[in-house]
Parts: C-alpha cells; sequence; structure tokens
C-alpha cells in the first residue's frame, strides 16, 4: 500500500525490535470490534488486512503495522431531538424547567440507550518502524492521528522512546528561500502550491497553479511573510507538499515508479504487499534523506 501522508518520529536510543519481538507486542492489544455499549474501539490488525494473520509484515528490513479502530456513529441531531423531546415531556408532566445538569445526565441516558442500534465506522492507520533509520513513519495527515498509533504502540510495547523527527534549519525558513531564489535543493522542483503566512497577525494567502517565481509571490514575501506548506517534486517521482512541521501531506507517486515495484507478477497478495511495501519505504528513506540533507540533518534531542 502507497502512503498518502509521511508524520516522521526518530528513535532517541537504537533501534532493537525485530518481527519476532513486535509481534508478541501486537498480539497482546488485538482489534475487537466493538461490543453493544462501546463508543469506539481500537487495536492491532495484519496490514493485509483479512488475507492476512500476521500483525508485522517485514520486508527489507522495514516493519509494517497497521492499527484498526471502531466508533459508534451517533448523529448529534439524533441525539439532540430525542433530548428535546424528553425535555418537553418532563415540562409538561412536571411543569418545572429542565437545568443544564439535568438535560446533560437526560443527554447521557439517551447515547447509552441508542448505542445498540448505532452504525459503526471503522478504519485503519498504517505505519512502518524502519530499523536502520531509526525512523518511525506514520501514514497519517494529522500529527493526532499520528499520536494516537504511537500511544497504542508505546503500550503494547511497555516504553517507546521517540521524538518528532525536527530539521536543523526550520522548514519555513528554508521553504521561504526555495522560493525566494526559485532554486529548491539538489532533485527537488517547485511545484504549483504554496501557502503564505505573515508573521505579525493571521493572514493567510493560498496559492493554487501558480507560478511560485512570479512577482507577486516575491513581493508577499518582501513584505515578511513566509512559506509555511509548499508542493514539491522529487526526482519527477514523488509529488507531495511539504509543511511547517516537516510533515509531508498530498503525497502522489509516478505510475512508472509503482511499476518498479513489481519486476514480475505476484504470486499472492503477501508477495505483491511486501513488493510495493519495500520499495516505497526504500524510495521514502532516500527521499527523507535527501530532506534532511537540505535542512543541517536532524536537530539535536
Amino acid at each position: 500500500m502507497w502512503f498518502k501522508n509521511l508524520r516522521l518520529y526518530r528513535f532517541t536510543e537504537t533501534c532493537t525490535l525485530t518481527p519476532e519481538t513486535l509481534q508478541e507486542a501486537l498480539l497482546k492489544n488485538p482489534f475487537h470490534p466493538c461490543g453493544k455499549m462501546d463508543t469506539k474501539r481500537s487495536g492491532w490488525s495484519p496490514p493485509l488486512g483479512h488475507q492476512g494473520t500476521e500483525y508485522v509484515q517485514a520486508a527489507h528490513g522495514y516493519m509494517m503495522i497497521c492499527s484498526k479502530r471502531q466508533e459508534k456513529l451517533l448523529p448529534a441531531a439524533v441525539v439532540n431531538e430525542h433530548l428535546e423531546e424528553k425535555v418537553q415531556e418532563i415540562q409538561a408532566e412536571e411543569g418545572r424547567p429542565v437545568g443544564r445538569k439535568e438535560r446533560q445526565t437526560l443527554k447521557d441516558e439517551i447515547i447509552f440507550s441508542l448505542l445498540p442500534q448505532a452504525f459503526s465506522k471503522s478504519a485503519r492507520d498504517f505505519a512502518y518502524i524502519a530499523p536502520r533509520e531509526g525512523l518511525i513513519v506514520v501514514n497519517a495527515a494529522s500529527a493526532k492521528r499520528a499520536e494516537d498509533l504511537l500511544s497504542q504502540l508505546r503500550e503494547s510495547l511497555g516504553s517507546l522512546k521517540v521524538i518528532p523527527l525536527n530539521p536543523t534549519q526550520a522548514p519555513t525558513q528554508l521553504m521561504t528561500e526555495w522560493v525566494r531564489t526559485g532554486t529548491p535543493p539538489e532533485d527537488f522542483e517547485l511545484g504549483e502550491d504554496c501557502e503564505l503566512q505573515a508573521g505579525k497577525d493571521s493572514r493567510i494567502i493560498r496559492c493554487r497553479h501558480q507560478d511560485l517565481t512570479a512577482p507577486e509571490i516575491s513581493s508577499h514575501l518582501d513584505s515578511g511573510m513566509y512559506v509555511s506548506r509548499l508542493a514539491l517534486t522529487w526526482k519527477d517521482s514523488i509529488h507531495f507538499v511539504l509543511n511547517d512541521q516537516f510533515a509531508l501531506t498530498q503525497l502522489k507517486f509516478e505510475d512508472s515508479l509503482k511499476e518498479q515495484a513489481l519486476d514480475r507478477d505476484p504470486e499472492s497478495a503477501a508477495e505483491q504487499f511486501d513488493a510495493e511495501f519495500a520499495f516505497m519505504a526504500l524510495e521514502l528513506s532516500a527521499l527523507i534523506q535527501a530532506l534532511l540533507k537540505a535542512s543541517g540533518g536532524p536537530a539535536e534531542a
């Protein structure tokens, strides 16, 4: 599976995890669907989904894991409708107003009564561990989703000493300079999208499908604005948006690159997964190292 977002974390100590020890740890917290009275549940699931049984998919030294979560869907409008009916019933029968505290109690009771009838929605979050590079790469668009997965992993392992991967030079400083000069690092090309922010107020300018070297962009930068998000292309094969948190979003791999992952027809879903996973991880490793090199390397812990 091909990641669409990258949240990067690095181990503060040498990573000694192996597929076997990781598998054993994840087995302690497997995913189970929500029961009748559960609002949400989460746990580990085979990366291959229903076609797999192993909780760790290892390939070329990398280890893929998958967190699955499920939550009950109770639309607020439905809960509020039942609440208002109950409030009106009390007011009509007892002739008294319903206070805020009582309304909250009634709302909790309504949610409790509706849970067994609620639909469930499931989602999966993927991450892979790169022991050689000392990294964990999470496929999550938001920091919260990534931190939720890491918290779950920390709980299963008992300890997980990782911190966000931050570069020595601030991403905003780097991106602003690349746009200002029109010269990104070697093997990178500027895209056509960026987001500019003002340092002294809350002004934000979002540029779409524009020449980022145009005078209008330079004028905004000269006025004190800086680049907080920037579309880039690496080696004509991976397109992405880099943001001020040194996270990559909207990843898109060229079809020609994906085709290279399979130099022969896979014999099974597991073989295809492993081939694509290994190829993707190797490419992303090179991309991450190129970004770090352009930004002065990782910042001190």
